[in-house]
């Protein structure tokens, strides 16, 4: 397998040779010295090959990109090499961005959770299209992309204006190896064009007795809400998913022979599946919400309409009509209470970051992560839910003293 370090050690010699980094695709290096990526296949039972660009032009990441997508076409029945001519005479009849965009898309649409590529699509709608998506490919230049993108800075949409960058960037360097262009407007852009913020936290609380005062309030809210929210404010603390990953809970993810909830990758905002080991107090709660079976698809559905879930929105409006300020604690703010709390009791960043869903860059790292850390994360969970029922204890046994709860 080929790296950055052994390709650029690789010397030219007399004659043409090759490197190969599996799988059809080889690193060519001429006797001038230039390297060009090419990709092997058979189809048909016929040898073919097809040129992906010169290095580092073309990155050995890009390079690795294009062959994936050129295996998928393959797996279709479909000739990469018409596939390519076809685009590149498409580019030859005025090729728009729009219409890059839609080709690039249908072939990496799978690469991405649902809810994701809808935001990104009308990311896309608002932001990029009514500026150049009627533009030819071929004309833009880096000064018309930085005018897009400071337009969207101005917004104060950082995290927007990060993502539409990126697959602006995808599609364009798609659109460099497919010698529709010759270079991505995108690439040189100064890392200065754009105003710098600060990351976005969410308020949070993290000492013992903040977050009693916190389970103790939310228990409030039976008296005064819906019995979903109250339920999916409770679960909250317990099981730290992402507001939109909790609320859209499918009854079909909550596994109870196993005592583990499996979130599909569509609903998660890494594209991966997730394991969520159940400890007995929130395998208790769900076979209580499940006894009442509002919805046959949704544990927490909307009491509006049984055929929706309630929504992150749900979450932050009850916190209000319990008197807690945005400033003081939002529904995402469970991820960071668990957190703060959990290195404190002693968890290994990987078992804690690996609950909480993070991705995982170094992909052998990420795979150990999903296949062997359930057994410490189920031993942490419950952990986590005992240090929350005996913080519930304590103030149960202060109402008691106070004489505010009699024992039966």
């Amino acid at each position: 397998m080929l790296t950055d370090l052994k390709i650029s050690k690789l010397k030219p010699r007399n004659r043409e040779y090759s490197l190969a980094d599996g799988y059809g695709l080889s690193i060519y290096v001429t006797p001038k010295g230039v390297k060009k990526w090419r990709y092997r296949y058979r189809f048909n039972r016929k040898a073919s090959m097809i040129s992906l660009g010169k290095y580092p032009a073309v990155s050995l990441s890009e390079a690795r990109k294009q062959r994936e997508i050129y295996q998928k076409i393959l797996f279709d029945g479909i000739n990469p090499k018409l596939y390519k001519d076809n685009l590149r005479q498409t580019q030859e009849n005025k090729i728009t961005f729009r219409e890059a965009f839609d080709k690039w898309f249908d072939v990496h649409k799978d690469e991405f959770a649902e809810r994701t590529a809808m935001k990104q699509i009308q990311a896309f709608e608002i932001h990029i299209f009514p500026n150049i998506g009627n533009k030819l490919v071929i004309d833009l230049k880096p000064v018309d992309m930085l005018n897009v993108f400071r337009e969207i800075d101005s917004q104060g949409k950082s995290e927007t204006l990060k993502k539409v960058k990126g697959w602006c960037s995808r599609v364009f360097r798609d659109c460099v190896v497919l010698e529709i262009i010759n270079n991505d407007p995108t690439r040189d852009l100064p890392s200065d064009s754009f105003k710098k913020r600060e990351s976005k936290h969410y308020a949070t609380v993290t000492s013992p007795s903040d977050i009693k005062d916190l389970l103790n309030t939310i228990s409030k809210y039976k008296e005064i809400g819906t019995y979903e929210v109250h339920q999916a404010l409770n679960l909250g603390a317990y099981l730290l998913l992402r507001p939109s990953e909790l609320t859209g809970l499918l009854w079909e993810e909550v596994d109870f022979k196993n005592n583990i909830i499996r979130i599909g990758k569509g609903r998660m905002k890494s594209s991966k599946p997730h394991l969520v080991p159940m400890s007995t107090q929130v395998l208790a709660q769900f076979e209580e919400i499940k006894e009442y079976r509002l919805s046959e698809k949704y544990v927490f559905p909307s009491s509006i309409n049984r055929n929706a879930s309630i929504n992150s929105e749900s979450l932050r409006m009850a916190l209000r009509r319990l008197g807690i300020s945005k400033e003081k604690f939002t529904p995402h703010g469970f991820r960071g209470m668990g957190t703060t709390r959990l290195y404190e009791m002693g968890y290994k960043e990987d078992v804690v970051e690996r609950t909480l869903a993070h991705s995982e860059r170094n992909k052998v790292k990420a795979a150990y992560n999903y296949a062997q850390y359930i057994e410490e994360r189920t031993e942490m969970m419950q952990a986590w839910s005992d240090y929350l029922d005996n913080l519930k204890f304590i103030n149960l046994c202060g109402l008691v003293l106070r004489g505010l709860v009699f024992k039966p």
